[in-house]
């Protein structure tokens, strides 16, 4: 399979001008002289020899003194010109002295174009060969200069850890290679250098954060005194790379900038979903950015810089999708509707436009140092009726003014999240209108969202994931609404009843949610005590490093076997059968004793010994049968269960007689815990019971809390 890429190389012909030739500190890619074409239409060899070749021979050192090696000779040559001269060499005689004097080895480096502005077959034929090795030429030369500034600029990254490294100038030099594969039309590889950028900065950033901070982040951490916002409608925002060049640009400045060009390049890679994704992710984390570096921010000027920004975004989104792209693709889009909405309410509570008494003078005043810092609107929208400057300085002039705005933000998020069928989102999105409305003392927008709220509050009551509500604070909520609709009956002068601002359903199911405990927040604080009484035989007290008890968990039907196995043991005590007697008896070492006399002599005792009668009832056959150097099989076997939960004991003194050790057991999750052995450790020696019988367990399970309630009748 073979891949082929297309290349779209732009040249530019400009005069010849020594000033022009690269510099050493020159790092500009995109005005840079990859190829040098001698023109002369020079036929007569006294000219030649008198101007023509020492021309060549100064331009020839201007270029080597600059280490400039790319270079091409073009000889235009005309039949009239021939016609005036009489003192002609032969047609091709002025190419060759050229090939001769400056060509030696690169003859392919001058080429002749015969009668370039005549339609004949001739004419075309040089234009062609020149065009062919004009093109190689410059392919060639492009080549070898890119491949050398990238390692130069691989060379500066690597210094990033000296004294006097400088990301701006750095951002500069990448910036240059990103120009140039936008020119190639590779935008995809102009995109990796923004990345490598943004990931580069982000990394000081946090490394900052961490307390390794480098000297040049000393720039971006001046205060912000500029939040106008995102300018996506310009392909290079001339303006903030003019800062970034100087170093003098804010964080905002530079982010803004660098997200811009990604912009650019997304939409010409026809991804403009991904856009909505990196907008999103870019304000959370320029928030989190600032308050790494400490930046100092005017109150409420990150919230005017997040709401001009999102909405910018969806501007230009909007400008390059049809309508039925945007309806089928809006789950990418309203994260920023809800988060610019998020953002205008911050504005209206800090402006004093959320209230029933509306603003001060002081919240005039911040109004007026939010919209100073603005500035002036940009040109690209000031003929746009709808644009984002023009919406936000009307949403501040008056609590109308904002009130429009912010329910036409906020109707729009709530459509959103239901056509996609976020219904959860979007009733969330009613609970901050309800509030907004009780801040407004208006009853009638309360009651209209108030559906909103109440399936919210038993949403977040019933899943056990949620944490956006908690108990208190749901119950605080409930009865700030439910005092909120009885002081608005009271006020119209009917009885001081919720009911009669609320629907009965909708009052049912608050009073519900006022007292329901949130399942996310019940769990086991008691801890289950396990008591184990063991009997030591041993005549001493015996110190034991460790008691365990292996405990295996099976997962059942809540309350299946609880119950039974209540009624069984009451008292949730399991005894363990003694040995009758009997069976001691029968199992008791039956033992006499042996003596052996000399054979000489009788009266001499040569040995004597000790042995079990009943040896066979004691012994097993694979015990008998196995020596000192044959690894026991049943020994090894008798180990404990590798990954079971465990209860432990450090330190156990067990004394003469009976033993208490209470033990705290596990009990997180509903289910059936079996303890199925016992391990005592003392010093390099463990005691293991394999098994435990009869079986000792223990079931946990969990209710959910039900209340009923029931409106009294004839009230």
């Amino acid at each position: 399979m073979t891949l082929k890429i297309m290349i779209y190389l732009e040249a530019n012909f400009v005069q010849f001008k020594e000033e022009l030739l690269p510099k050493e500190e020159n790092k500009a890619l995109l005005t840079f002289p990859f190829l040098h074409v001698y023109w002369t239409d020079c036929c007569d060899s006294e000219v030649y020899k008198a101007s023509v070749k020492e021309d060549m021979q100064r331009w020839q050192a201007a270029l080597r003194l600059h280490g400039s090696v790319d270079w091409l000779i073009a000889v235009v040559e005309s039949d009239n010109k021939k016609k005036n001269k009489t003192n002609l060499l032969p047609r091709t005689s002025i190419v060759d002295k050229i090939r001769s004097d400056f060509c030696n080895k690169q003859s392919d480096r001058c080429v002749s174009l015969c009668d370039p502005l005549k339609e004949s077959s001739r004419s075309q034929e040089s234009w062609s060969s020149f065009l062919t090795k004009l093109r190689t030429l410059l392919l060639m030369s492009f080549t070898r200069n890119l491949g050398r500034f990238e390692d130069e600029m691989r060379t500066l990254r690597e210094k990033r850890t000296e004294p006097g490294w400088s990301f701006c100038d750095y951002f500069m030099v990448q910036e240059e290679l990103a120009f140039v594969f936008e020119m190639l039309q590779q935008f995809e590889d102009a995109l990796v250098q923004y990345d490598e950028l943004d990931a580069l900065f982000t990394q000081y950033v946090l490394n900052f954060g961490a307390g390794d901070g480098a000297n040049w982040l000393g720039s971006f951490c001046q205060p912000v005194r500029s939040w106008n916002g995102l300018l996506l409608r310009r392909p290079i925002d001339m303006e903030k790379r003019d800062l970034i060049q100087r170093g003098e640009a804010s964080l905002l400045d530079l982010r803004s900038y660098l997200f811009s060009r990604q912009c650019t390049l997304l939409i010409f890679l026809q991804r403009p979903w991904e856009v909505t994704a990196r907008a999103l992710e870019l304000l959370h984390n320029c928030v989190q950015e600032l308050r790494l570096l400490e930046v100092s921010v005017v109150s409420g000027a990150l919230e005017c810089w997040v709401f001009l920004s999102c909405l910018e975004v969806l501007h230009r989104i909007e400008g390059c999708c049809d309508r039925s792209q945007l309806e089928a693709n809006t789950s990418h889009t309203v994260g920023l509707w809800t988060y610019a909405t998020e953002k205008l309410r911050c504005l209206g509570d800090l402006c004093g436009l959320v209230s029933e008494n509306g603003p001060n003078s002081e919240d005039l005043n911040k109004t007026v140092d939010l919209l100073a810092g603005l500035g002036a609107e940009r040109p690209e929208t000031v003929n746009s009726p709808q644009s984002p400057y023009k919406k936000l300085k009307e949403a501040l002039s008056s609590v109308e003014a904002f009130e429009k705005h912010y329910l036409e933000l906020s109707h729009a998020a709530m459509e959103m999240y239901k056509a996609i069928g976020r219904l959860r989102s979007a009733r969330l999105v009613g609970k901050s209108l309800a509030e907004f409305y009780m801040c407004l003392s208006s009853a009638v927008g309360v009651c209209g969202f108030f559906d909103h709220v109440c399936r919210y509050l038993q949403t977040s009551a019933l899943l056990a994931s949620d944490t956006n509500l908690s108990d208190e604070e749901r119950r605080h909520f409930c009865q700030e609404i439910l005092t909120f609709a009885s002081q608005t009956a009271e006020g119209r002068g009917q009885q001081k009843d919720a009911r009669v601002a609320l629907s009965m359903s909708s009052f049912t199911r608050l009073q519900e949610l006022r007292f329901r405990p949130s399942s996310a927040l019940v769990h086991v604080s008691a801890a289950l005590q396990l008591e184990l009484r063991l009997c030591s035989l041993m005549p001493v007290p015996v110190t034991l490093e460790q008691i365990s008890a292996s405990i295996h968990f099976t997962q059942e039907q809540p309350g299946s076997t609880a119950q039974k196995r209540a009624a069984q043991n009451p008292d949730g005590t399991v005894t363990f059968p003694a040995a009758s007697p009997a069976s001691a008896s029968a199992s008791a070492l039956e033992l006499c004793e042996i003596l052996e006399h000399s054979p000489s002599d009788i009266s001499e005792l040569s040995s004597a010994g000790v042995a079990c009668r009943n040896m066979h009832l004691l012994l097993r056959q694979n015990d008998s049968a196995t020596s000192l150097d044959t690894p026991n099989t049943a020994l090894t076997a008798l180990a404990l269960e590798d990954g079971a939960q465990m209860l432990r004991a450090s330190d156990v003194t067990l004394l003469p007689g009976n033993n208490s050790i209470v033990f705290t057991a596990p009990s997180q999750k509903p289910g059936v815990y079996t303890l199925r052995q016992l391990c005592a450790t003392l010093g390099q020696v463990q005691f293991i019971l394999p098994h435990l019988y009869p079986v000792v367990q223990y079931e946990v399970y969990s209710q959910e809390p039900q209340l009923s309630i029931q409106p009294l009748t004839g009230q």
